[in-house]
């Protein structure tokens, strides 16, 4: 999906379309989850602190995650793909892999296909997705990301390299800033170069990730697309704006958390057995503490509890202030059947 959160934001509030949207925590130690293609002129991007975007782009529009909407639309979307394909890996809320491999509906080509979805995405949801058709994961994701916004890219077995070895390294699948700037001091600025270079060199200095770099500047990539229907965990979390030292606005803030999860899980009709609490202190230390219950629940008022008895008495909280806050539920099954508790 395009710009997800802001493009939903900017969909569901007319008055914000064209304009510079924001999306992620609003304090000054928030971060950007997504910002709309109006505000990356201004070099806002995600993952950048909230605090830097504010001096970037002042005149935006900054607004709170509202994921059970973002949930919504995500459901759609899958949905649609889901029928010409069964075999969907989904990445995040916003991003899948599909294969069409002997799956392309009789006649019907893969170009076809692609454009079918991104109509069919735009006419349920209003909002526009990226599509990159090629031979294997690496190469799909890179021709969504280069097709970007409203683009569908079909990479042909033929041309992968002309494609390839122009673009910079930071391109490639696992390429960070700092492996970047370590490429770079080797004299790898592109993938061309990267191709070029020794295999020994690239084992040498990153060992089993320098024989995966080498393949993928080849085009190379023989991982699956692996079905994922089911969600391993559902957890929210919030960084504060300011050092909380008060349990009782620790706990109100952990009761609002709560309430998203739970409220996320009975959307998926899931169930979960395993609670857990993180803790964010000062200093950036973290700690996460669980327990297990005998009967999976997607009720609030049980999560709240545990959570709550988690942070009481096994997060030394005396005397330290809390910079982050989360809670999650993990070990989830179908609510397809449901066991009723005698005793809460």
């Amino acid at each position: 999906m395009d710009a997800f959160f802001a493009a939903v934001e900017q969909l569901d509030e007319p008055a914000h379309r064209g304009k510079p949207v924001i999306v992620g925590g609003l304090g000054p130690r928030g971060v950007v989850s997504t910002a709309s293609y109006e505000a990356r002129r201004y070099g806002v991007g995600s993952a950048m602190p909230m605090a830097r975007a504010r001096k970037l782009c002042p005149n935006a529009v900054y607004l709170a995650p509202r994921f059970s909407r973002y949930q919504e639309i995500s459901q759609r979307v899958f949905a649609i793909i889901e029928e010409y394909t069964p075999i969907l890996e989904t990445i995040s809320i916003d991003e899948a892999f599909f294969d069409l491999t002997g799956r392309t509906g009789g006649t019907i080509p893969p170009r076809e296909i692609g454009s079918q979805i991104k109509r069919r995405v735009r006419e349920t949801t209003g909002l526009t997705c990226s599509i990159g058709l090629a031979p294997n994961r690496f190469l799909a994701k890179l021709g969504s990301e280069l097709c970007k916004p409203d683009g569908l890219l079909i990479i042909d077995p033929d041309r992968v390299q002309e494609l390839l070895d122009p673009l910079p390294v930071r391109m490639i699948w696992g390429v960070g800033r700092v492996t970047e700037q370590r490429l770079t001091r080797l004299g790898l600025a592109t993938i061309r170069d990267l191709r070029r270079a020794p295999l020994n060199l690239l084992a040498r200095e990153f060992g089993a990730g320098g024989r995966a770099l080498f393949r993928l500047a080849h085009g190379e990539d023989d991982s699956p697309v692996r079905v994922s229907r089911e969600t391993k965990s559902i957890s929210r979390e919030t960084t504060f704006p300011a050092d909380r030292y008060e349990q009782n606005e620790i706990e109100d803030v952990l009761h609002d958390l709560v309430a998203d999860v739970a409220g996320q899980l009975r959307n998926e009709q899931l169930l979960g057995k395993t609670i857990r609490v993180k803790v964010r202190f000062p200093d950036f230390r973290t700690i996460t503490r669980q327990v297990s219950v005998t009967i999976p629940t997607d009720s609030a008022s049980l999560i709240e509890a545990f959570a709550l008895d988690l942070l009481r008495h096994r997060v030394p909280l005396e005397g330290q202030g809390v910079r982050l806050l989360g809670v999650g539920v993990g070990g989830l099954t179908a609510a397809e059947v449901r066991q009723l508790a005698l005793f809460d």
